[in-house]
């Protein structure tokens, strides 16, 4: 495995991660190694991961405690500390909470 490095993103905000694979279980130095980045660098960017629901709790879980969505309809059933984004409802149709959810970013609990 190479070693982790970052890369700016912009001026303002985003770092971008290298060298990470989060689908893959983290030893505790490159855990550790991430928490410092993150501590720098609010905003990383981990491009190109393949991770389902288990393995976004599971990271989650190593900074501590998640919070559940309040919205409990968008809690993922197996992984209710994953939330869905999505902008169609439960029959098929439009979701125009989903849509506004999915559209524009903001932040309720960080």
């Amino acid at each position: 495995m190479a070693t982790p490095e970052l890369r700016p993103l912009g001026k303002a905000l985003g770092t971008e991660a290298l060298d990470i694979d989060l689908s893959q279980p983290l030893d505790a130095a490159t855990f550790a190694w991430i928490e410092r980045a993150f501590a720098e660098h609010p905003v990383l960017v981990f491009r190109d991961q393949w991770l389902g629901a288990a393995e976004v709790a599971a990271f989650g879980r190593r900074f501590g405690v998640p919070r559940k969505h309040a919205l409990v309809k968008y809690r993922h059933a197996e992984h209710p500390e994953v939330s869905w984004l999505t902008n169609v409802d439960e029959g098929g149709g439009i979701d125009w909470y989903g849509v506004k959810r999915a559209t524009d970013w903001h932040t309720d609990s960080t």
